[in-house]
């Protein structure tokens, strides 16, 4: 997962045959290049739901409430949440808590007054109190593929195999800007989503225990 900005802008241009910024501008095709990032995510996450499953953890100090999700959650999606009571790893026998119902926490200790930035984000508690002792909660989300800006950031989430999608995509983006037709980069962008769906099918549970991920 090494794809640059810049190397998809290479790859991009070559499909529009410009090598340098004619027709197009660096500014339009790295836009044209982020719209397709969150296509392939979205064609990936449909072929494999499991495809950008991560896990981080968080700890708190007793008797604060802050519990941020991950920044990064695609879609707000949680699959799992699980609560260390008195530790500050994630290793032991957690509560598991259900997405959605972070609020149980809150509910089940003793903590006076209502925090002030206790809120929810599509569905999700963003904020919840934790119990009496230095506690850690471990969250598997879907992650989200971040926009790029600087030409030497990289693509994290999807597989290098995939990314010639985004510049085909990007590619035919360019050309309707100029009302061009794109007949042909579309057949190409068919047959590439239709392999890359094929490929990322979760085929092998060795390659992600989901299993371990969910119990």
């Amino acid at each position: 997962m090494s794809t640059t900005l810049s190397t998809l802008r290479d790859r991009t241009r070559r499909y529009l045959d410009e090598s340098t910024a004619g027709r197009w501008t660096d500014a339009n095709i790295n836009a044209y290049i982020n719209e397709g990032i969150r296509f392939l995510q979205s064609e990936l996450d449909r072929a494999n739901p499991d495809y950008f499953l991560r896990v981080c953890t968080f700890s708190a100090s007793a008797g604060s409430y802050q519990a941020a999700l991950p920044s990064t959650i695609y879609g707000h999606r949680i699959r799992n949440v699980q609560f260390y009571e008195n530790s500050l790893s994630a290793v032991g026998n957690p509560d598991r808590v259900q997405p959605g119902q972070l609020e149980w926490i809150y509910e089940n200790q003793d903590y006076s007054g209502v925090p002030s930035v206790y809120q929810t984000m599509a569905g999700y508690m963003l904020w919840a109190p934790l119990l009496q002792y230095d506690s850690t909660f471990r969250f598997v989300y879907a992650k989200k593929e971040a926009d790029l800006s600087a030409d030497t950031d990289t693509v994290d989430a999807i597989s290098d195999e995939y990314t010639d999608i985004i510049s085909i995509y990007a590619a035919i983006l360019a050309k309707e800007s100029k009302e061009i037709p794109t007949g042909g980069l579309r057949a190409i962008l068919e047959r590439r989503v239709l392999q890359m769906s094929n490929d990322s099918q979760p085929t092998d549970v060795l390659v992600l225990p989901q299993v371990s991920i969910d119990d």
